[in-house]
């Protein structure tokens, strides 16, 4: 066995993580050192990661990582596991874990005597340990824990800053929404085992009933949807993301949320495997309604944070659709399509954990220099903060699937699976992939508003507050992890093709087919180039022909205009005496157009309050606008009141206090438990 093989550069990842973890408690007083030590222990296991699941997508080879290790706990094995769409999502993680713990050198140094770093960086291991086992787990019950231990681990840096009341609102929302859809999970599993008398995540569900099997993928849905963020199920994801560390929100929203579309792959359409054509109508149908109302919200938000939580349920819409499509494709038979749709979906997840997670520690560059999150409290950061800005720029404009980020191509993709989904005998398919196109599209037009809103607002104009006024630059390590991050995008907008091949590699785990061999190469939806009379153009070749373009354009501009005189005038300021910061654009005036249009969405409310003593002359004007959720007034707040109120009658006529009763009640318990074993 090669030394640097994957297997061996894989456990050599899983040990530097364990071992992070341990520096981090036992150096827990010495926390300049313990960061110092941790963040690079965990820069160098996700190096190392990165080069095992490259390693694997390279070889088209299933690896076992760690042999069955039969545990005391029944039906419990712990083995490790990696194919190609296990070492893709692997990749994805290792990826935004390396430019996370990078970032974190300097961002952490702040909690530095005010928090217990050590505490922070054995729970920071331990969530990514955990993750990495839930993407190469061939066990599911061991897929279990470790989804289990996820959950908690990552609840625990949600509430890290626990004095304060809405993060502990937001721990506790996370807590019950993850553990009721964790539930959903442990039932699918054990109806699985039922028919099938195993655990084994890589075997067939050849066994199980087709009623069974549209009631697990039922639960699977629910399940992993809701980790998803999927609407209606995203009520945690907007107050869960805010509420933590901003290197925690990366890895939660750019990483943590993606387990949810590994499950969905490996559990519906690997292992139960796709023989009904509604399963991919309501993965699509979810995905359209996530996609536009998840961007419609995020656009009316003032929080950075909150804003890029919304944010990311309408990219994991897009990633759905995409599933969704490749779905109904495998349901009528037609792998193409089902390989087109499945890469769409599966490099629209790489590409927004590394979008994502660079915008979310770009939230986290200003709040570190500015000591807030809000919108309203920011402006004029591009000259304070250019570095940052031009990052922030870069991921703006990859979110927003803008020319040549690396969004553009996966929504591409994602379109042109739906336009070849289009065919003949199938009417009610087709006007749905028409609604998911036009749902594409117009996300994509939310998307721009507002990041147009979100960086004009935060970096352009005139500071806005006292802490924007002294903001500064943050250190070097920040910008670097946040730098990398900004130049994959980048990369991968520019030369999708490399990338391409490894995502098509994932895809055909599950599929059976890929797009290379079928299209051979040539079409833009494949191969990302551009088709001529007698060839291609590559990506390369483009840019080189824009930039020489452009660089004609402006020295014939240059002769024509003659010698430029610069000339330096005062903005017109209306007769006022010079312009301040309340005479710029608000965040709330940029989106109040759309929240009017889109009234039956927003729901929205006026108040104008007038202080003094005189109506007509009040010495003080205020004028507050809001918008309500819809799913929280009509949906979790109804249920909460009901079943509280279930609650406190269950606790008037059961609690009693009468131990005979508390012993009846056991003895019935014991009995029918007896009853269901004697019979099952």
């Amino acid at each position: 066995m090669r030394i640097f093989s994957a297997e061996n550069l894989f456990i050599v990842s899983l040990l530097l993580y364990l071992l992070a973890g341990i520096l981090g408690l036992t150096l827990s007083k010495k926390q300049k050192i313990s960061n110092l030590l941790c963040s690079l222990l965990c820069t160098f296991a996700a190096l190392s990661a990165v080069i095992s699941s490259l390693g694997t997508l390279l070889s088209d080879q299933k690896i076992l990582l760690i042999g069955g290790v039969q545990s005391t706990i029944p039906f419990l094995t712990f083995e490790l596991k990696m194919d190609a769409l296990s070492a893709f999502f692997v990749l994805a993680l290792s990826i935004l874990v390396l430019c996370v713990s990078i970032y974190s050198i300097d961002y952490l140094s702040h909690y530095i005597g005010k928090r217990p770093l050590g505490l922070f960086h054995f729970l920071y291991a331990l969530f990514i340990l955990s993750m990495m086992f839930v993407l190469t787990s061939s066990n599911a019950l061991f897929f279990y824990i470790a989804w289990e231990v996820m959950a908690l681990v990552s609840y625990f840096l949600v509430i890290f800053e626990s004095e304060k009341e809405e993060n502990r609102k937001a721990g506790a929302l996370y807590v019950v929404m993850t553990h009721l859809a964790t539930a959903f999970l442990l039932g699918g599993f054990m109806i699985v085992y039922r028919y099938t008398g195993s655990f084994d995540l890589f075997g067939s569900a050849e066994a199980v009933p087709e009623l069974v099997k549209n009631i697990v993928f039922l639960f699977f849905v629910i399940g992993f949807g809701t980790k998803a963020g999927m609407i209606p199920l995203h009520i945690w994801l907007p107050y869960a993301h805010p509420a933590a560390p901003s290197n925690v929100s990366a890895l939660m929203s750019g990483i943590m949320i993606k387990t949810a579309v590994y499950g969905l792959a490996r559990f519906v359409i690997g292992f139960l495997g796709i023989e009904q054509t509604w399963w991919g109508v309501l993965i699509l149908s979810l995905g359209i309604i996530s996609a536009v109302l998840g961007v419609a919200y995020a656009l009316m938000e003032q929080n950075i944070k909150r804003l890029l939580a919304f944010s990311s349920v309408e990219n994991m819409g897009i990633i759905l659709i995409g599933m969704g499509a490749a779905m109904i494709a495998l349901s009528k038979g037609n792998s193409f399509v089902a390989e087109l749709a499945l890469t769409a979906c599966l490099f629209h997840t790489l590409n927004h954990s590394l979008f994502k997670g660079g915008l979310f520690l770009g939230a986290g560059s200003i709040q570190y220099a500015c000591h807030t999150k809000e919108i309203e409290d920011l402006g004029g950061l591009i000259k304070k903060m250019p570095i940052t800005a031009a990052l922030f720029l870069c991921f703006s404009l990859a979110v927003s699937s803008i020319v040549p980020f690396n969004g553009f191509v996966s929504e591409w993709l994602t379109l042109q699976s739906l336009f070849a989904s289009i065919v003949g005998g199938q009417e009610g398919l087709n006007i749905l992939s028409i609604l998911g196109i036009a749902a594409l599209g117009m996300a994509g037009a939310f998307a721009v508003a507002c990041f147009v809103k979100l960086f004009g607002i935060a970096f352009l104009g005139l500071p806005r507050s006292e802490h924007a006024e002294n903001a500064k630059e943050v250190p070097v390590f920040m910008n670097l992890g946040i730098g990398i991050l900004a130049g994959a995008c980048l990369l991968i907008g520019l030369f999708p093709l490399a990338m391409l091949k490894l995502v098509d590699k994932a895809a055909f785990s599950l599929t059976g087919a890929s797009i290379f061999e079928e299209l051979h190469g040539g079409l833009l939806i494949a191969s990302c180039s551009i088709e001529w009379s007698k060839g291609a153009v590559s990506p390369i070749v483009f840019v080189l022909l824009l930039g020489i373009i452009v660089l004609l354009l402006l020295v014939t501009l240059r002769l024509i205009g003659g010698k430029y005189k610069e000339k330096k005038y005062g903005t017109w300021d209306c007769g006022y005496a010079g312009l301040n910061s309340r005479m710029q654009y608000t965040g709330t005036g940029f989106s109040k157009p759309l929240k009017i249009v889109f009234k039956i969405l927003y729901r929205p409310s006026r108040k104008l309050e007038l202080r003094g003593e005189s109506a007509y002359h009040p010495e003080k004007m205020e004028y507050i606008t809001s918008s309500e959720s819809i799913f929280e007034k009509y949906i979790y707040r109804p249920i909460f009141t009901k079943a509280r109120s279930l609650s406190r009658f269950t606790k008037l006529r059961i609690q009693t206090g009468s131990i005979h009763n508390y012993l009846l009640y056991i003895f019935i318990a014991v009995l029918v438990l007896m009853t269901y074993h004697r019979f099952a």
